[in-house]
């Protein structure tokens, strides 16, 4: 199972939409609180013989909502969540603001998994 699968099978069952950052189309409604996710970046690491033994994923969650009450719920929802599945947390999150009519909220994740 790849990461995003991962990721979206852990974050699931909070029951909210996940959905990769950018993928609601435009004409899109947006629903009243989803979660997106975006990969910041996959570095190798731990080589043997020149050959990469470790990749290393982030990943940032952005939790959105026209609820501010699940601005200070969901957050720790995500960390239980996605800390069970083997994500380890980046960063203990920040408030995004307003984009539209939603509050964003952030954390960052790190997963490792072995290449060989």
């Amino acid at each position: 199972m790849n990461v995003r699968d991962r990721l979206i099978d852990a974050l699931s069952p909070i029951g909210y939409e996940v959905k990769l950052q950018g993928s609601y189309a435009e004409p899109e409604p947006l629903p009243e609180t989803f979660i997106t996710y975006f990969i910041l970046d996959s570095p190798d690491g731990s080589y043997y013989d020149d050959q990469p033994q470790l990749t290393h994923t982030r990943i940032q969650v952005i939790l959105y909502s026209k609820k501010m009450s699940l601005i200070n719920v969901v957050p720790d929802l995500i960390f239980h969540a996605a800390r069970a599945a083997g994500f380890i947390r980046d960063s203990r999150g920040r408030d995004l603001g307003y984009e539209g009519e939603h509050y964003g909220w952030m954390m960052n994740f790190i997963t490792t998994e072995r290449n060989s």
